[in-house]
């Protein structure tokens, strides 16, 4: 294998999972299945992703947020886009866990290169951060990784919750993402068992 704060982590893919139909035509003005209906009607199957976001934004005065969602349902929806698969053509995924800690205290755990050995078994090199909030590192393959940690509510044991994501981003196919998705999942496994001992 190639190895800000707020309470929610962005969601990428689209506003399906996020936002019901009834709220999309409060917004803007038109159903999913309208927005599609005049897309298809414009030529957008021919269109590229920045094209398309234009479009809405420009003739249809529709927000810059919402038609970067819209534009994604329906490059999903006319199966212009595979999931998982950037723009630039390479694949990411995207792995969570909710830790029963602050960010402050398990930051040390990621950002120290020891502290971070002994739960992450791959070697990265390290291109940046956000103390206390992002750690950003390249694989020996070229693909990217960015650790995000987010302050989540206390859960019902009154114990803080952090949530902590990875995105691994620039993978070079499609068949990579089961592999890497199982490998961060139990890798953050690693790190919640370890933030939990005293």
């Amino acid at each position: 294998m190639s190895a800000t704060s707020s309470t929610n982590p962005p969601r990428e893919f689209g506003l399906r999972n996020l936002i019901s139909d009834d709220r999309l035509k409060e917004a803007t003005g038109r159903s999913r299945k309208q927005w599609f209906k005049a897309l298809d009607r414009a030529g957008a199957q021919e269109w590229d992703h920045q094209r398309i976001a234009r479009w809405l934004g420009g003739k249809h005065d529709v927000d810059s947020w919402w038609a970067q969602g819209v534009t994604i349902d329906y490059e999903y929806a006319r199966g212009k886009r595979v999931f998982g698969k950037a723009g630039d053509g390479t694949f990411e995924i995207s792995v969570s866990k909710s830790v029963k800690t602050t960010p402050s205290e398990i930051w040390p755990m990621i950002d120290d290169d020891e502290a971070r050995r002994s739960w992450l078994d791959c070697e990265f090199d390290v291109r940046g951060r956000t103390p206390g909030k992002t750690l950003r590192m390249t694989a020996s393959d070229g693909s990217r990784i960015l650790i995000s940690l987010w302050q989540g509510a206390a859960g019902r044991d009154g114990l803080p919750r952090t949530r902590v994501t990875v995105t691994h981003s620039r993978l070079h196919s499609q068949e990579e993402i089961p592999e890497t998705r199982a490998y961060w999942k139990a890798t953050l496994g690693d790190l919640g068992e370890l933030a939990a001992k005293p």
